[in-house]
Order: C-alpha cells, then sequence, then structure tokens
C-alpha cells in the first residue's frame, strides 16, 4: 500500500489538533505551560507557524511538568483516543522529554531518531544555580560534558549509515563514550536538571541549562494568551524577553529561506489506526 504522504499544510493542520489537545487538559488542570521556540516565534511573527517549520514545542515549570506527569499516570487526565504521551523515544533517543503524540500519523525523519508518530514536544523549566561565575561555569561544562556523551553515542550508533569504513575509523573514538551509554549520561544530566529548584532559584532555562537562553524565573510566573493559526494558547507574558535571549532580531525572517522544513520529517497516515477505527 502506497503512503499517503502529508504535505507541509496537513503536517501545521495535525500539530495543531495535537496542540489544541495539550491546551484543554492543561487549563481544565490548572496547568501552565507556554507556547516555546519556534512556535513562540511563529505566534508573534506569524501568527501562527513559521511557513517551513514541522513541529510544535511547549514549556512547562519543572513543578506543572511533575504534576502533569502525576495526572497522566493516576489517569485523572484522559486524552481523546487518537492522542497518547510517551517519555521514550526508544533505543536511539537523545533526551526523555515529554512527547504528545496523534497514532492516526506516522513518521521518519533523515535528521534524528524520534517516536513513531506525530508529536508535540513537552520541555520542562528548570533553574539555573545562583553561584558565583567560577561554579556556574563548572556546572555548564558539567552538564555539555554529559550532553556530549549523549550526542556521541546517538551519532555512532545512527550513522553507520556513512559506511563501514567510517564506522571502524571512529570506533576507538567512540568506544568510551559507547561503554558509559546514553541511557546513563541522560540519568546524569536529569538528576542535574533537578539539582536546583525552578521556585528558589532567581534564573532558569529550558533543556538543562543547555542553551545558556537563561531569563529570570519571574518570565514563566506571568502568562497571557498569544493567537496562534487563529486559535488562542497560553504563553509567558514577557514572551520579548524569551524571543530576544533566543533569537536577538527575531522580527527579521531569515533572507534565505530553508528548502527542508523543520527537522526534515516526513509524515504519512498511519493504516493501521485507520482500519483499527474504520
Amino acid at each position: 500500500m502506497k503512503k499517503q504522504v502529508l504535505s507541509l499544510s496537513e503536517i501545521h493542520a495535525a500539530l495543531l489538533e495535537i496542540l489544541v489537545e495539550f491546551d484543554r487538559v492543561c487549563r481544565e488542570h490548572n496547568l501552565r505551560y507556554t507556547l516555546d521556540y519556534g512556535t513562540l516565534l511563529g505566534a508573534v511573527r506569524h501568527k501562527g507557524f513559521i511557513p517551513w517549520d514541522d513541529d510544535v514545542d511547549v514549556s512547562m515549570p519543572r513543578p506543572d511538568y511533575e504534576r502533569f506527569l502525576r495526572l497522566v499516570n493516576e489517569g485523572q487526565i484522559q486524552f481523546a483516543p487518537q492522542f497518547m504521551l510517551s517519555r521514550d523515544r526508544g533505543r536511539g533517543a537523545d533526551y526523555p522529554y515529554l512527547k504528545l503524540m496523534d497514532k492516526r500519523y506516522k513518521t521518519s525523519c533523515f535528521s534524528h531518531i524520534e517516536v513513531p508518530y506525530l508529536f508535540l514536544d513537552i520541555f520542562p523549566v528548570d533553574g539555573v544555580p545562583d553561584l558565583p561565575e567560577r561554579q556556574v561555569r563548572r556546572w555548564q561544562k558539567k552538564v555539555e560534558r554529559y550532553n556530549f556523551a549523549v550526542g556521541v553515542t546517538r551519532w555512532y550508533t545512527f550513522n553507520s549509515r556513512f559506511g563501514f569504513l567510517a564506522w571502524i575509523l571512529g570506533f576507538w573514538y567512540y568506544l568510551p563514550f559507547v561503554i558509559y551509554g546514553r541511557k546513563r549520561a541522560v540519568a546524569k544530566l536529569q538528576a542535574l536538571a533537578k539539582n536546583y529548584s525552578f521556585e528558589k532559584c532567581s534564573k532558569v532555562d529550558v533543556g538543562w541549562g543547555l542553551t545558556h537562553d537563561y531569563v529570570e524565573r519571574e518570565c514563566f510566573e506571568d502568562y497571557c494568551e498569544l493567537e496562534f493559526a487563529g486559535r488562542k494558547f497560553m504563553a509567558i507574558s514577557d514572551w520579548d524577553k524569551r524571543l530576544t535571549v533566543r533569537y536577538g532580531d527575531y522580527m527579521t525572517p531569515p533572507k534565505k529561506i530553508p528548502q527542508i522544513s523543520g527537522h526534515g520529517t516526513i509524515v504519512y497516515k498511519n493504516p493501521k489506526y485507520e482500519k483499527g477505527h474504520s
């Protein structure tokens, strides 16, 4: 059976449905979240998706993120039948962020290994240590070291497609990282993230401080609504600070529009889901 590949506009429509479902449960359970990264930029600059983007990102303060997961595990949050929450991206996974997936759509991606279904990324926002600059740099280096171990093991297993010779030449370089293991490195990163409480730190960041896009905690404490693709979704009120730190002059689109959308994800209808619900 030939795959029914979705166009980018169809991917946007499907992603919007996932975002609507996520927004619904967050509002019902008074959970804070914000549109983030390219999705927040799209809301501000385009009132919707960045035209060439193919994913959706949201962030939640760590307390809300953990409460969200607990409510799902306890059965207090019920998603519509086509949606499911996954923390496990499989053996080729990088980071265990939560993902809300739509089982009606299968995906494949040339740039990195992901879950099998179309998804929305849900990132925790954690505290950045209020320490002297020297100690913060030491913390950053520790985070970067474990992140490098995660990335290297993923590259080595995934990019064996570059050929047997490349695999052999890289063997001794990658061996120590492979032995250490991706799971152990990810566990270390998670522990580092939770070392510094969101409520007690003056600055926060998404993704264990890997991006160094630090903003004051107050940015993630006050929320508003922003228009996105004809609907209203939650965003931090000081979205200008977040976008400026992340992108600089964020209102000026790039001069050269990317030829490959977002992550280069191919999305197609899931025939097994359609067959089971026909």
